[in-house]
This record gives C-alpha cells, structure tokens and sequence, in this order.
C-alpha cells in the first residue's frame, strides 16, 4: 500500500510537472490578431511579402537549424521584434507564423518567420531575405575576418582578417583533393586543444559559417572538420602557425 501511495504521488507530480510546461510553451507562442497580415508561401519556394517587398529563403546560401553542415552561412543572431504575422488561414485567427525583425538589421535586409501557437510535429522555421538582396556562400569578398576561439564559448584567441590568408582557407575548404586524417594522425597526440573556426560576413556580422578543430602544440599540427561527411583535414601552415603564435 506505502509503495502503491508513493508511486501514485510521482506520477501525479510528473503529471503536473508536463503540464506546466505546456502551458509555459503555450504562452510563449501566443498570437497577436492586430499586427499585419502577410503573405506568405512555402511551394514550389518560400516567399514572404512585406510591404510589397518580397523576401525569399535559399537554403544553398543560408541555412538557420543548427545541425546543418556544409561551406554557407548560418543566422547565429537574435531574433527581433515581431512586426506582423502569416500563414494559416486569415490575419483574424493570428495566422501561423510570427513575422520578426532581426537584432542589428535596422533596414530589415532579412526577416526570421517562426510559429506563433504550439507546434506538434516539426517546428518549421524559416530565415528570409529580400530577394533583390545579392548573398553569396562564404568567399573572398564577403568574409570580413576569420577567428579562432574557444570552442565552447565566444572567446576569440586568433583574429585574421589578411584577405590572402582568407583567400587561401576558402581554397583550402573547396579543395576536394586534400587528404582526410586517419584514427593513427590523433593518436600520435594526447593533448588536444579543440576551437572553433568562425568566418563572419562583411556586411552582416550575425551571417557565419563554423567549424570545428583541433591543434596538437607538440607536433605543431591543426584539423578542421569540412566537408558534408564532416572529415578531418590538415589546415594550411599560415594557419598552424597563426595559432602557434597564441
């Protein structure tokens, strides 16, 4: 009986435990029938409307979920204000999605379209940008600088913004002819120190592209992940020796 009592006692407490959460979810996506209503369409593409201005996503270029792995750029910003909502069936039930501002963005280059109610199944997201807006994948010109920093947190410990050195890590990340590291290249080394690599973009310093990597200080020797099956790859030596210096 004293064990059927406590059983009953946490599963009542892990019953109103899930439903407070529920409803501190819920009242974070609540939804504002007197903001705008926009258009917006995810088929054949995705495509918001604005005041007349239209806004696209393309995933080739930027992408936002964190799991995404490739040479683009990823929002790592804060989300704004929200200006206006769409989606769902009319501007009287709120729509589906909040439309939002992007903190730093005061020209509203770029709008962040996230679900406005509780979301069962996938939690869609999109990232737009205006569409006569030119954003290309990380090159040359549109990488500002390139850091190295902790890994866990946004520590900067190199910052490079010599466009030669730059130049040559974008050759490096396109190169497909390089040599992956093997089990046996770590294993020659146990103190491994692992950063991450961040290229920022000349105009919107929350557009970025991250990596990670690893520096052995006695063989004077730095991997970076690339690539879609995320290899290791020995980095070019201005780079080893850029953060030898640290």
């Amino acid at each position: 009986m004293v064990i059927h009592k406590r059983y009953l006692r946490k599963k009542i407490a892990l019953v109103l435990s899930l439903a407070f959460s529920l409803l501190l979810l819920l009242a974070g996506c609540t939804k504002d029938k007197n903001l705008p209503f926009y258009q917006f369409e995810v088929n054949p593409k995705t495509i918001l409307i604005v005041d007349d201005v239209r806004y696209i996503e393309d995933t080739d270029v930027i992408r936002c979920h964190p799991s995404a792995f490739g040479l683009f750029w990823k929002f790592n910003g804060e989300i704004g204000d929200t200006i206006g909502v769409c989606g769902g069936d009319n501007a009287k039930r709120g729509g589906g999605f909040n439309v939002c501002r992007i903190e730093g963005d005061e020209e509203c280059h770029f709008l962040y379209v996230q679900p406005n109610q509780f979301v069962f199944g996938p939690y869609y997201t999109y990232f737009c940008f205006r569409e006569d807006l030119q954003i290309t994948p990380p090159s040359k010109e549109t990488v500002s600088f390139v850091a190295l920093g902790s890994k866990d947190t946004e520590n900067i410990s190199v910052r490079v913004d010599d466009p030669a050195m730059i130049a040559g890590l974008l050759e490096f990340y396109n190169d497909e002819n390089i040599q992956t590291a093997t089990k046996e290249d770590f294993e020659n080394s146990e103190n491994w120190m692992f950063a991450s690599l961040i290229m920022y973009h000349k105009e919107y310093p929350f557009l970025q592209y991250r990596t990670r990597c690893r520096y052995a200080p006695e063989q004077n020797i730095l991997y970076c992940e690339k690539g879609k099956d995320r290899k290791w790859f020995a980095m070019p030596q201005e780079w080893v020796e850029a953060i030898s210096k640290q």
